[in-house]
């Protein structure tokens, strides 16, 4: 956490990237947290530089309904999983190794009181 302000934090990665999260009343975060988005809320753009954050897609997990693309997130490794409801005909295809954005509204991210 590198600054607050009316209940939001902002949050610094490994990378650099900076976002803003909401967190629990009565809480004070201070040093390193755990920030949560609920992976339905996330979406993977293929420019990495037009996404919220950055990384490099480790793994696809197809699970019928819904797939599941497993990021590894710059400058720490830390994993990152967004879902994507399937479709007949789907914009884009992604393959593992290739560099991705992941695109996220501000008010969707939290930290969480560990």
């Amino acid at each position: 956490v590198v600054s607050k302000q009316a209940g939001v934090a902002t949050v610094k990665f490994a990378s650099n990237a900076t976002i803003s999260a909401g967190y629990p009343e009565g809480f004070n975060p201070t040093g390193e947290v755990t920030l949560v988005v609920r992976p339905e809320h996330a979406d993977l753009v293929p420019d990495p530089a037009k996404g919220t954050i950055a990384g490099t897609l480790s793994n696809i997990v197809y699970f019928g309904t819904d797939t599941h693309y497993h990021v590894k997130l710059d400058g720490g490794g830390e994993n990152f999983i967004v879902r994507h409801q399937n479709s007949r005909s789907s914009a884009v295809t992604y393959e593992t190794g290739v560099k991705v954005g992941i695109q996220f509204e501000e008010d969707a991210a939290r930290v969480l009181k560990d």
